[in-house]
């Protein structure tokens, strides 16, 4: 998943919610269509390949074929087959198949699939003057391959089905047809042009709501089924790609562990549903921290919670946690048996680790977590801060020392 993406917990999966508004259109929200593009084209590539080899020998079989049991009149269009169409389609084969022309499939496949059409079109009108009118079937044929089997959007394959359709007709006024010949070809494309969408429509409505349910699924995967913060396992994975990030980018990550006060007391006291509903409301105050690109939060277990900041200014890093702070305090939770207040109250942990520092990211989530416990022994409801460039840390010793201070 894109980091740009992370803690939708203010206002809910992106997923859930175009599946709630619905896609009759075909058209997501900006930011999950281009995601949806992009699985789109993934999915359809390799059918694309495999038609456009069997247009290729389609079209192969049809020129031999013609070559054998065909006419003098034919000479004509086969030269076309072989020394226009074939050489279209093979360079509309390859350039679907470099990696670097992945990112404009759509564009190449509709102007290859085009360009086919007015060679096809040009073959018809010249055996439809012939005599020869059952050639239509391979413009019959483009338009389905166009809208089936090519990977193109509904809204696109229909635009070049209607614009393969309006050129048939012109250009055989042009050279001449009957117009109730012309009328009669025009309609047998309709038609498959009518088919050919009904199927395109329905098979990319159906690949839209799996890209939405599957995604809804693997977010649902990657959440505290409780608090709806990114889980553990997530949060190890996520930290790592921060981590490596920043020292590309060359700015800072600000680590920040929050832990709810005295909890264990508070679920002895008031129950395990309360206490579930804390953790909730706590939860969603640290969500509200991580506002922009790249910063995320998480469940780090228990009723402790971390929060990432990408590249913050020291201010705005040092400002969050005390935000947090202020927010569960105004929350005014009761707790008759914390020392700290008689309200849920927090204990706020900060690290900054700058990239020019020596310290390494267990290194740096120490750190973090050794404000944590200073928090909790000077009396907890405060937030402490650490800088790697000033803070000796070593790892692994402090859960062990103050296991107590919960």
């Amino acid at each position: 998943m894109d980091l740009t993406k992370l803690d939708t917990q203010e206002h809910g999966s992106p997923y859930a919610e175009q599946l709630r508004r619905g896609y009759s259109n075909l058209r997501f929200m900006p930011a999950l269509e281009k995601d949806f593009r992009e699985f789109y084209i993934a999915q359809n590539l390799p059918r694309a390949r495999l038609s456009g080899l069997i247009a290729l020998v389609l079209v192969l079989a049809i020129t031999s074929i013609d070559l054998v049991f065909g006419t003098p009149a034919t000479g004509k269009l086969n030269a076309l087959r072989l020394g226009v169409l074939c050489p279209l389609l093979l360079l509309l084969a390859a350039a679907i198949s470099l990696p670097m022309a992945r990112r404009y499939y759509t564009e190449i496949v509709s102007v290859g699939v085009t360009l086919v059409g007015f060679v096809v079109t040009y073959i018809t009108h010249a055996a439809a003057l012939a005599g020869a009118s059952y050639v239509l079937a391979g413009l019959v044929l483009v338009v389905l391959f166009g809208c089936l089997f090519l990977g193109l959007l509904f809204n696109v394959a229909m635009g070049v089905a209607a614009l393969l359709i309006s050129a048939h007709f012109v250009s055989g006024l042009v050279v001449g047809l009957p117009l109730d010949v012309l009328s009669y070809m025009a309609a047998i494309l309709g038609a498959a042009a009518v088919i050919g969408g009904i199927a395109t429509y329905n098979l990319e409505y159906a690949l839209r709501t799996n890209f939405l349910e599957t995604r809804q699924l693997n977010e649902l995967a990657e959440r505290d089924g409780m608090t709806g913060l990114y889980n553990r396992r997530i949060f190890d994975d996520y930290i790592h790609r921060i981590w490596r990030q920043s020292r590309r980018d060359d700015v800072s990550v600000a680590i920040v562990f929050v832990d709810i006060d005295f909890f264990k007391i508070f679920n002895d006291l008031y129950g395990h549903q309360a206490g579930d509903d804390c953790l909730k409301k706590v939860a969603n105050c640290i969500a509200r921290g991580a506002k922009r690109p790249f910063d995320f939060s998480a469940r780090y277990g228990g009723e402790e919670f971390v929060l990432v900041l990408y590249g913050p200014p020291d201010d705005y890093a040092r400002n969050i946690p005390e935000q947090i702070r202020h927010d569960v305090l105004d929350l005014a939770i009761p707790h008759a048996g914390s020392q700290a207040a008689k309200i849920v109250t927090v204990s706020v942990g900060l690290s900054m680790a700058r990239p020019n520092s020596t310290r390494s990211l267990v290194g740096a989530i120490q750190m973090a977590d050794e404000a944590l416990y200073q928090a909790k022994r000077e009396g907890r409801n405060r937030v402490i801060c650490k800088d790697s460039e000033d803070s000796d840390v070593e790892t692994g010793n402090f859960r062990v020392v103050n296991r107590d201070l919960r």
